[in-house]
């Protein structure tokens, strides 16, 4: 009788690591590239462009150069974007101090499709 015990726990072992091994595997990321600018043109540069994905992904970031562009990958879809301080610049501080305060959180009420390449950034 205790032949069926073992075996019955042995198939629930099984089963359980059959169920959980199925894991949910974001698509690849796709190449992005783009611009932060201001509506007269001019570059913003020197912050970190931080994408907050609003369906599927992961939290991306992008060093954006001193003449505005920035490249990478993300996975493709809608992203909230906003900026922060880049740890790599040479001046982030005061690169970061040119952005209006509501630029620098996130919020939903701005929005970039990646896939879309190139992206464009606008503040005013």
């Amino acid at each position: 009788m205790r032949r069926p015990d073992v075996r019955m726990a042995l198939l629930s072992v099984l089963l359980v690591i059959g169920c959980s091994s199925g894991s949910t595997k974001l698509p690849e990321a796709t190449p992005v590239r783009g611009t932060v600018a201001r509506a007269d043109g001019s570059p913003v540069g020197d912050v970190l462009l931080m994408l907050q994905p609003t369906a599927s992904g992961h939290m991306t970031a992008f060093e954006v150069a001193a003449d505005g562009t920035f490249s990478g990958a993300a996975i493709a879809g809608p992203y909230a974007w906003f900026l922060v301080k880049s740890a790599k610049a040479d001046d982030a501080d005061k690169a970061l101090a040119k952005v209006a305060e509501e630029y620098q959180r996130g919020s939903l009420d701005r929005r970039v499709t990646v896939g879309s390449s190139p992206l464009a950034i606008t503040l005013p």
